[in-house]
């Protein structure tokens, strides 16, 4: 006879939500919730119009241009991945930018998986969920997935670069860095921007593999690794193709999958413009933020971005380059769009050339940017988000740093405080008030966590440099126009060095 348990001693294990998919799930939740509650237009920015434009004319058979009119004269200021993205959804979905907005969603939450993993390998589970939690609540990220901008898709890339690398340094395959090579050649082709950093993260990489201690390190754990499933067992040819190459020689798969990423761009820019160079970008930043921040600050003038006083000094400095090089006599012939491609050359030649001549205007001038958008807690930003109305309506001044910096060079340390006193606490209205001392008391603590986390891994000289490389490349890298959108790439490593314990 067989017996049959009771219904009363049965003991059914209760469901229970995974933390990783509930950080992912919050992750979607937070995005989405802000998306109805502030709904954007997505190409409301300029860059945003101009990766719509980009995706437009590719599918009207117009080339790599940004014109709305012929001549669509080609580009190369921007790298192709994301145009062609916004382009395939373009051509799946209809030409809605709304209708890129789900699948930025889901990028969002692969690079909140990306974090987690990151941060579980540094330092354990613990600090995976709490990294992952971090990101998923972060309002800056959040706030930019509405928009058709390169970062949504960058975050994700760049994220998977860095786990990528940290993976490759620590254990050395050839596995590891083909994938680092692959991951970090899709990030420059989403946004040029990150080259630099790529080939610091390169070279590290050459230079611990390379190493014989390390290499004989690497030699032992492939050897020693643990046999694979029968699920997971490499082919034959994968096997003897691990065991045939030297460790010496296995940071060449990085610069090789690197290579052959890149190579295909390189060459289009080759035979459109004659140029081997992934993009103009930092020519054109060069002419339109180096230079004339530099020129301001040779005359003193606090000129803040992309307002008038700073369209003044750029075009002073396009009509110094337009008498120097003679264009309307030149252009009265010629190919139009060859014409604007050399005016661009010059343009940034001889904005490279007023540089130069005034490296130290330049970099006070770079680093006060840096500086200023460190310190600035992002209040205006956000009280106009939030209010919809602008900060200057509540009367009180905008940047406190600056009020008692003014104080503090006349040694009017009193002067300073009751600055602070008044502007901060006696006279914004309270939603301001709070606004400032909360977004101030976050900014102090990312800092701190972010430090002690830093600290925490110097024992591992192979993760250290990457993470703080990378934060501080993103943090140097804007200069003038520094402000929260260059620093996005660097959120999910910020988050990570905060929650390692």
């Amino acid at each position: 006879m067989t017996l049959h348990p009771s219904p009363s001693t049965l003991h059914v294990k209760p469901a229970v939500l995974s933390p990783a998919v509930g950080i992912l799930l919050l992750t979607l939740l937070v995005r989405v919730a802000w998306l109805a509650l502030f709904p954007t237009d997505p190409i409301a920015p300029v860059d945003a119009e101009g990766y719509h434009l980009l995706a437009l004319n590719m599918l009207a058979g117009h080339g790599f241009a940004l014109y709305w009119e012929p001549p669509f004269c080609p580009t190369m200021v921007r790298t192709p991945l994301y145009p062609l993205f916004v382009a395939g959804i373009y051509a799946l979905m209809g030409r809605d930018p709304v209708r890129v907005l789900p699948v930025q969603l889901l990028w969002e939450v692969l690079t909140t998986a990306l974090v987690m993993r990151l941060g579980r390998d540094l330092g354990g589970k613990r600090t995976g969920w709490w990294a992952g939690v971090l990101y998923a609540c972060n309002g800056t990220t959040q706030r930019y997935t509405g928009y058709l901008l390169s970062e949504t898709l960058l975050l994700p890339l760049l994220t998977a670069s860095v786990w990528m690398t940290l993976r490759c340094l620590r254990h050395p395959t050839l596995k590891k860095s083909a994938l680092a090579g692959l991951f970090w050649g899709l990030s420059i082709l989403t946004k040029p921007n990150v080259q630099f950093l790529a080939l610091f993260v390169g070279g590290l990489l050459s230079g611990r593999i390379a190493n014989q201690r390390i290499g004989e390190s690497a030699h032992q754990h492939i050897e020693c690794r643990e046999l694979p499933s029968p699920t997971t067992r490499n082919s034959p040819l994968q096997t003897q193709i691990t065991h045939h190459v030297s460790p010496r020689f296995m940071f060449l798969a990085f610069w090789l999958v690197l290579a052959v990423v890149l190579f295909p761009w390189l060459l289009r820019n080759r035979l459109v413009f004659n140029r081997w160079m992934l993009s103009t970008a930092f020519e054109e930043n060069l002419a339109r933020v180096s230079a004339v921040a530099t020129l301001a600050e040779i005359e003193g003038v606090r000129a803040e971005p992309w307002t008038e006083t700073w369209e003044y000094y750029y075009e002073r400095l396009v009509a110094d380059v337009r008498a120097r090089y003679d264009w309307p006599a030149r252009s009265a012939n010629g190919d139009g769009c060859m014409e604007l491609q050399q005016r661009q050359i010059e343009i940034a030649q001889v904005s490279r050339e007023v540089v130069r001549a005034h490296l130290f205007p330049y970099l006070r001038a770079h680093l006060r940017g840096v500086l200023t958008s460190i310190v600035d807690p992002g209040h205006r930003l956000w009280y106009s988000v939030l209010t919809g109305a602008d900060w200057e309506s509540t009367g009180v001044v905008a940047d406190m740093g600056a009020r008692m910096m003014w104080s503090l060079e006349r040694g009017a340390v009193g002067d300073a405080l009751r600055a602070l006193w008044l502007e901060r606490i006696v006279r914004p209205p309270l939603p301001a008030a709070l606004l400032w001392w909360g977004l101030t008391a976050a900014r102090i603590a990312v800092w701190v966590l972010g430090w002690r986390g830093a600290w925490r891994l110097r024992h591992r000289p192979w993760a250290l440099p990457v993470l703080v490389g990378t934060v501080a490349y993103m943090l140097l890298l804007p200069g003038p126009i520094a402000y929260d959108r260059f620093y996005l790439p660097a959120i999910p490593i910020v988050v990570v060095l905060m929650s390692f314990t």
